[in-house]
């Protein structure tokens, strides 16, 4: 897969990730992680569109890290397996 396929995946992913994080109240009990991940997102689309993909796909990863950290202590398992 070429660096502009896989930033493109991973920025889906974390759109995905995000959208469940809100529907399960995470937003309200965890702001802080939101806002950090938000501003990771917008930074992995900014640096997309610049074609920078290597960069958009660090920016993608740290938000799912952060959004996973919760599911796995909220929920006991990774966003894949909700």
């Amino acid at each position: 897969m070429d660096e502009k396929t896989r930033a493109k995946k991973d920025l889906e992913k974390l759109s995905s990730c995000l959208s469940k994080f809100k529907e399960l109240g995470f937003s309200e009990k965890y702001p802080k992680l939101l806002e950090y991940s938000l501003n990771y997102f917008k930074d992995a689309e900014h640096y997309y569109k610049k074609e920078d993909y290597f960069t958009s796909f660090g920016c993608a990863n740290y938000a799912y890290g952060i959004l996973e950290g919760v599911f796995l202590k909220e929920k006991g398992k990774p966003f894949h397996d909700l």
